[in-house]
């Protein structure tokens, strides 16, 4: 790691022994043969990969692929390419059945990498699990690099007012609220996010100074999965929702979100039915013209012109038929009536005994 000061170079310089750690290392020529990316000392600035001083190298505790895995790695550390370093140590790791002195060597290139959070994890990872076997110095040397790490790293306080939130930092899990464990915050611009089912992501960044603690507080609050819509007819039409009237003329208001029945009706005019789509916090305007029925004009002429007409006949015949005429002259006297037969005639006289 380069230090932008003299100062700051010096003060980790007194703080990690790296250099102390590797003379131990390289008074094995066994080993400066077996891993010769271990032949400059390693100060902070300029840190080359190796194990903290130890009875027995560490190369000669892993075989096979692991060994292998793990000398790739030295390789890829002397050329500076710590990201797949990393990789290759994290490999050695895995299948050397997790030997714990090979988290030096993570450790290592987490700090070039600048992931001050995972150096501690890390170390404190190695101190746990190498138990007795660590030496004196290497436990010296691993409490060191905590110490010159600390700087470049605030603890997070965190205060949540839902239980169960998942917490990510830049990304990377954290947690779930209330936090039960140590989250730990690089230096520099970081991106915390709180996130839960049913309730609207809060995503905050803050520059991160390191040292100390950084407390944070989120209120989440409950998603609501609605939109707005704005319905415009004409000023006696009708206005349905899904099947329910909900004004006449105009209507606004807010639906769930989703698919949702409009429907439009009118005196004498066709009806107006279209599914509608609304998206969360959507605000949606539908303008709706009715049209007239087919056949409706005729209809209104028949019953107010031709009804009319047909109302000026009835009246006309009506005269026609009921009005008084003069009457006929006839030959048969009043009171009496005619009744024809072969013979002759026979008079018949209303009033008179038969």
């Amino acid at each position: 790691m380069r230090l932008r000061s003299d100062g700051q170079e010096r003060r980790v310089r007194g703080s990690v022994r790296w250099a102390a750690a590797l003379v131990t290392v390289l008074a094995s020529a066994h080993e400066a043969a077996a891993q010769p990316a271990r032949a400059q000392p390693v100060p902070a600035e300029t840190a080359t990969s190796g194990a903290p001083a130890s009875s027995k190298p560490l190369v000669e505790l892993l075989t096979g692929t692991a060994r292998a895995e793990y000398e790739a790695g030295l390789v890829l550390f002397q050329d500076r390419d710590y990201a797949n370093a990393i990789i290759k140590f994290e490999r050695a790791y895995e299948l050397s059945g997790k030997e714990p002195r090979v988290l030096w060597d993570i450790a290592l290139c987490q700090w070039h990498l600048k992931r001050y959070s995972r150096v501690l994890t890390t170390i404190e990872g190695l101190l746990h699990g190498g138990g007795p076997d660590l030496s004196a110095q290497e436990r010296q040397d691993a409490e060191a690099l905590i110490q010159a790490t600390r700087p470049y790293v605030s603890r997070l306080e965190l205060l949540v007012n839902e239980k169960d939130a998942e917490v990510f930092v830049d990304g990377r899990p954290a947690g779930r609220t209330p936090l039960d464990k140590r989250v730990l915050l690089d230096v520099g611009q970081r991106e915390i996010r709180v996130s839960k089912r049913g309730f609207k992501d809060v995503t905050i960044s803050r520059k991160i100074a390191g040292g100390g603690e950084t407390a944070l507080v989120v209120v989440l609050e409950k998603e609501v999965h609605r939109g707005r819509l704005i319905v415009a007819a004409g000023p006696s039409d009708l206005i349905a929702i899904d099947g329910r009237v909900v004004g006449r003329g105009a209507w606004e208001g807010e639906l769930p979100s989703g698919g949702h029945t409009l429907r439009v009706t009118g005196p004498s005019m066709l009806a107006h039915q279209a599914e509608i789509m609304l998206n969360d916090d959507q605000v949606r305007r539908v303008d709706v013209r009715l049209t007239s029925r087919p056949g409706d004009g005729i209809e209104r002429w028949l019953w107010a012109g031709g009804g009319a007409a047909l109302l000026a006949g009835a009246v006309v015949a009506g005269v026609l038929v009921f009005r008084s005429e003069p009457p006929t002259p006839g030959t048969v006297e009043p009171g009496t009536v005619r009744v024809a037969s072969r013979g002759g005639g026979l008079v018949v006289r209303f009033g008179e005994a038969r």
